[in-house]
């Protein structure tokens, strides 16, 4: 019981933390492409067409990167709750 208390607590005290631990959160910096009322040439639709493209990738890989780092974060916090229930098994006896 004493266990399952501690562990608890924990895992609150990581996730308090974990508010505070992106202060500066990041931004994507990709342009968005300017769309004219009226396309005056083929060549000139062609261009918007490819800078969306060129904007959706940015945007893809943008998530892609913070999906990854928040992979890593939940990794470290699970680490970090691993260690703290290994110290209360081996050394709080």
């Amino acid at each position: 019981m004493k266990l399952n208390k501690l562990t608890i607590l924990a895992c609150v005290l990581l996730f308090m933390n974990s508010t505070h631990a992106d202060i500066i959160v990041p931004s994507s910096y990709c342009s968005k492409p300017y769309k004219p009322y009226k396309f005056s040439s083929e060549w000139e639709l062609k261009r918007y067409l490819n800078d969306v493209e060129s904007y959706q990738r940015c945007i893809a890989d943008f998530v892609e990167k913070q999906n990854k780092e928040i992979r890593n974060h939940q990794q470290a916090a699970s680490d970090a709750i691993d260690e703290w229930n290994r110290f209360v098994k081996y050394e709080m006896k």
